[in-house]
């Protein structure tokens, strides 16, 4: 017996690899029906727009980094120990994940990201919030440096994406040296 394809699936990964490889201006429906193997008809009917399925493909990979970046947290973690933890995990995410990171970076820079103004919407998800709650200055209830947070993101999962990046992969020991001098270099104690 043949396997059932999961079309929307199947319409979200040609989008994904469509605008790694093409960026979102020159990734048009007919090319995406071509590599999916679903109609138009049937792309429509699961995204109304181009928008509404570059949109999907974001929260696709999203969920996708939020999975990785939490695996193996425990609400018991000190601050120090979460964000090392999750740092070591981003650095994961963005050396196994290039597509993925690579459609992060052109989402994050492009209109889309702006246009639904949700990308920056409070968080949901406990484990999210209490990070959030920690990753402020020290004088507003965190653990960190009063330093801007686009200095804090770039300092930790910046640092992780950048070194990921690198052609060289990092032993363990490094990454975990790295991490602890990021803590170092951002924390308020």
């Amino acid at each position: 017996m043949a396997k059932k394809i999961d079309k929307k699936a199947a319409i979200l990964d040609a989008m994904l690899d469509l605008v790694v490889k093409r960026g979102f201006h020159d990734a048009p429906m007919s090319a995406l029906a071509r590599r999916s193997g679903a109609s138009p008809g049937v792309i429509y009917h699961y995204f109304p727009s181009k928008d509404e399925l570059i949109r999907a493909v974001y929260e696709r990979v999203a969920a996708v980094k939020h999975e990785v970046l939490f695996e193996g947290y425990s609400h018991e973690m000190s601050a120090r120990e979460a964000l090392l933890h999750i740092w070591l995990n981003a650095y994961r995410f963005y050396r196994t994940h290039r597509k993925e990171a690579r459609f992060l970076d052109q989402y994050l820079n492009s209109p889309y990201c702006k246009a639904g103004g949700e990308d920056e919407a409070e968080p949901d998800d406990p484990m999210v919030k209490r990070i959030m709650k920690w990753a402020r200055p020290k004088k507003h209830g965190g653990v960190f440096k009063d330093l801007p947070a686009e200095a804090i993101d770039s300092l930790t999962l910046g640092l992780a994406a950048s070194l990921a990046k690198a052609p060289k992969e990092f032993s363990k020991e490094t990454l975990k040296q790295i991490a602890e001098t990021v803590w170092a270099a951002i924390a308020a104690e």
